[in-house]
């Protein structure tokens, strides 16, 4: 894909300067300059059904006062243009270091101003946990794999109702951004949903510590009942999903992100270590 061609015919930009960023497992995406302002061109396959509502959803969430690398409207005033079988969108760059996994109290805070400006109507737990089958296959790559996975999804809907928004689907401590301001940024939207905010919650515990805990209750008092009962339940369905996606991606050979099979095989391990298997 001809980056520059890209931003001249969807979003008549001219680059000064378009360099590769590195780190996404699923997504390529350029560092661009133009006149002075800094841009990210991101693209992901044809078949990623949460991009375009995750930039939709950093788009909601930057009008409620939170940064979030809002997208740029195309030409068409579409967040998405599809190129060369690509879906490409152009967001805001946001500046400033990556919080490290000791930064737990902001990391928890943020999310669960999130979760406060996203909520939405709670849905059925066993059908949002049908995201699970695109590894169906692959799940029997291990044979402790399957178990482990069915196991975590039965507990998860032994809960019954649960409290949902729009989550961010991936809050590892690098999707945060600490401004020059002091304000701290969530960006990398691209695996937004609507589910059940333990999910959320219990990704960042697993990204860092349940030092995040306090603080996200701290914004959302009237969980904390719901997220003492149920957060071991989808801290493994989190690493249920860690599980099946890296069967997956060793079956399927796919090295995105990575520097090698070997990268795999350590997500692979690291998840059955965490089902103490």
């Amino acid at each position: 894909m001809d980056v520059a061609e890209v931003l001249r015919e969807h979003w008549n930009l001219k680059p000064d300067v378009v360099e590769p960023l590195t780190g996404g497992m699923n997504s390529a995406a350029y560092l661009v300059s133009h006149e002075g302002r800094r841009l990210v061109l991101k693209a992901v396959g044809e078949d990623d059904t949460a991009f375009e509502p995750g930039l939709a959803l950093a788009v909601r969430l930057d009008d409620a006062g939170l940064t979030t690398g809002r997208p740029t409207p195309s030409n068409h005033g579409r967040l998405v243009e599809r190129v060369d079988g690509r879906q490409v969108a152009v967001l805001e760059y946001v500046d400033g270091p990556e919080l490290v996994e000791t930064d737990q109290a902001e990391i928890g805070d943020l999310l669960g101003r999130v979760h406060a400006a996203a909520a939405v109507e709670p849905g059925d737990t066993a059908d949002w946990l049908r995201f699970l089958l695109p590894f169906e296959e692959s799940l029997d790559l291990e044979p402790w794999i399957r178990p482990a996975v069915e196991g975590a999804v039965t507990e998860a809907i032994a809960l019954g109702r649960l409290s949902w928004a729009w989550l961010h689907g991936d809050p590892a401590a690098e999707a945060f951004r600490r401004q020059a301001d002091g304000e701290v940024a969530l960006i990398d939207w691209g695996s937004a949903m609507e589910g059940p905010i333990l999910y959320d919650v219990a990704s960042a515990v697993m990204y860092t510590s349940d030092q995040v805990v306090p603080a996200y209750l701290r914004q959302r008092p009237e969980l904390s009942d719901e997220v003492d009962r149920g957060l071991d339940m989808f801290l493994r369905v989190r690493w249920a999903v860690q599980a099946g996606y890296f069967a997956w991606r060793i079956a399927n050979n796919v090295l995105t992100g990575i520097s090698g099979p070997a990268d795999n095989a350590r997500g692979l391990a690291h998840a059955r270590s965490s089902f103490g298997l």
